[in-house]
């Protein structure tokens, strides 16, 4: 209860920094995950006194956050990459396709083999949240190859943070449920307190990020000067030959 507590305050705080820099505006989504995490933690909590109705009230509301952090995802994922959605008009159905293979790869197995202790329901919410952490550690990695190619250039700024924020969070409850499924019930506290703790974490996180210098206005010039952006390509393919191992 102190750990959610923690949390909503924290996600007052950052909910009033993104308003304070108009982040809200640029970054609606994200702003929306944030406020709807206020008043699901606010139910959650004042639900726990009852377990039949804390029950029900968790797994309602546990769709609706793994959506909004699909949604905060996506936007992350567009601010980033927004030159191929200008470039490439096919770009659009990368981000929902990969969402897509997930859910049926995820979704399709839930349905073929359910738990036998769990309504079907649930099944499907779980399912879905594993589609959700899929997509946050996959953005995490590509945005941490690309800012490493693309060093000085778009690192850091603040899509990068809310995409870390979300990694963190779902490593640290993955890494708490791991340790107790295959170590038994003498890490019931680290799955019982490892996930809230990761999401603080995670939420600290994209408060420091509120901090982070603006983005340059030439941001992109790079990119739409021919003779730069063919630079660019040119120390990409160097990278990508790097990590080839070849010279």
């Amino acid at each position: 209860m102190a750990l959610q507590v923690t949390g909503v305050l924290l996600l007052i705080v950052l909910a009033a920094l993104l308003f304070k820099r108009k982040w809200h505006a640029k970054f609606p989504f994200f702003f929306t995950y944030v406020i709807s995490s206020i008043f699901i933690t606010l139910g959650r909590v004042s639900a726990a006194p009852d377990y039949s109705l804390y029950f029900k009230v968790f797994w309602a509301t546990e769709a609706f956050y793994a959506l909004f952090a699909l949604m905060a995802l996506y936007e992350a994922f567009h601010d980033v990459f927004i030159l191929d959605y200008r470039d490439w008009p096919w770009f659009w159905m990368v981000f929902p396709g990969a969402v897509m293979i997930l859910s049926v790869i995820f979704i399709g197995n839930a349905l073929l083999h359910p738990a036998t202790q769990a309504p079907p329901i649930i099944v499907l919410i779980l399912a879905f949240a594993t589609v959700v952490n899929c997509v946050k550690g996959c953005l995490f990695l590509m945005f941490l190859v690309l800012a490493w190619l693309l060093l000085g250039e778009s690192w850091p700024t603040y899509p990068y943070g809310v995409v870390l924020g979300f990694a963190v969070s779902a490593g640290g409850s993955l890494l708490s449920y791991w340790l107790r499924s295959i170590f038994g019930t003498k890490f019931n506290s680290v799955a019982k307190y490892g996930p809230p703790v990761s999401y603080i974490v995670a939420v600290l996180i994209w408060i420091a990020c509120c901090f982070l210098p603006p983005e340059p206005a030439d941001r992109w010039n790079n990119f739409n000067d021919p003779e730069k952006a063919l630079a660019t390509v040119r120390q990409y393919m160097k990278a990508l030959k790097r990590i080839a191992g070849k010279d």
